[in-house]
């Protein structure tokens, strides 16, 4: 591999190693102004860190600062939003509103689009986000931007997507920017466009926010297996997994260790693939899982462990997975 070759989320926030909440609401070392109580409760919740997020609404929320209180209120919203609780997240914001500071205004316009989104509120979450994107905080009118080329994502409407994630682009925020590319990467992908798919995964692999910078690794990892007519594009493809995987990221390595443990059957190496396939078992993503079940129960010689998985991968896979362990069970069930 050359020495060139980046690393997913280099020098971006660890799921791991972050300071106690205890310490972020007792810390005298910590001042927080209102960007900084948004841009860290942000890289909190990106690792899905909501204790952190809550110790930061709550040390902000008691501060002598009118707008960092309000950053706390916004961040409690946020964590709302990132608990499923769309109602309580529009009653937090209800009471925020007519701020003659422009930072705080677009910030308040972000996340009640937000909230409205979740809500269902389509045409109220669209008017929000378009004021934000109104204004002069770059941040704000990028995140917005982003949200609207989900909503136009979920019409099929393209074209707009497409408009939305390039202004995104145009933010200037590098943590927005990469979502941005990984995103417009994701949409043309779906548009089959492999090739310049690929160039934006590479782009947004540089993103200092880590599950950007995972999911367009795992990705890009994907595409360069899928289009690779060279030694050398399979060799990054693995390198890229090995990377996602080393993260130890919860909520990416284990897909990895999936995608690893396949190549290395293609390669006719099960006895290093099965401890990757043990780790996939335990994946949240309950594709990644039955997948990861339905491998060991084709490749175990115990027949007992064999049908234990392939029954767990037909109970909980979808589609061909579920399909195929069927299948594979009941020619164990005849031999």
């Amino acid at each position: 591999m050359a020495d060139g070759t980046r690393q997913p989320g280099q020098g971006g926030a660890s799921w791991v190693g972050l300071p106690d909440p205890v310490d972020i609401l007792t810390s005298q070392d910590l001042v927080l102004d209102f960007d900084g109580a948004m841009e860290l409760a942000r890289a909190y919740l990106d690792v899905d860190a909501r204790e952190h997020a809550a110790a930061v609404a709550v040390r902000a929320g008691g501060s002598g600062e009118a707008d960092v209180r309000v950053a706390g209120e916004l961040v409690t919203a946020l964590i709302h939003l990132a608990e499923g609780e769309s109602r309580q997240a529009v009653k937090r914001l209800k009471p925020l509103d007519g701020f003659s500071d422009l930072d705080v205004a677009a910030e308040v316009f972000l996340v009640r689009g937000m909230a409205m989104e979740a809500r269902g509120k389509r045409g109220d979450a669209d008017a929000n986000y378009r004021l934000a994107m109104g204004l002069p905080r770059a941040i704000s009118a990028g995140l917005a931007a982003i949200q609207l080329a989900g909503m136009a994502l979920a019409t099929d409407d393209l074209d707009e997507a497409g408009r939305m994630l390039q202004a995104a682009m145009g933010c200037g925020v590098p943590v927005v920017t990469a979502r941005a590319e990984l995103e417009l990467a994701l949409l043309l992908e779906r548009s089959g466009n492999q090739e310049a798919a690929i160039k934006r995964y590479r782009a947004a692999i540089d993103s200092p926010q880590q599950k950007t910078a995972l999911h367009a690794a795992f990705n890009l990892a994907g595409l360069l297996r899928e289009t690779g007519d060279s030694p050398e594009q399979l060799a990054e493809s693995r390198h890229y997994l090995e990377q996602v995987h080393a993260s130890g990221h919860p909520g990416y390595a284990p897909k990895a260790a999936v995608d690893l443990a396949v190549s290395l059957l293609e390669e006719e190496r099960a006895d290093e693939a099965v401890p990757l396939l043990e780790e996939g078992t335990a994946a949240a993503d309950p594709a990644v899982c039955a997948l990861a079940h339905f491998h060991l129960g084709i490749i175990l010689i115990d027949a007992e462990q064999a049908r234990r998985h392939l029954r767990t991968a037909q109970k909980i896979g979808t589609g061909e997975v579920k399909t195929r362990a069927a299948e594979a069970l009941r020619l164990r069930r005849d031999r």
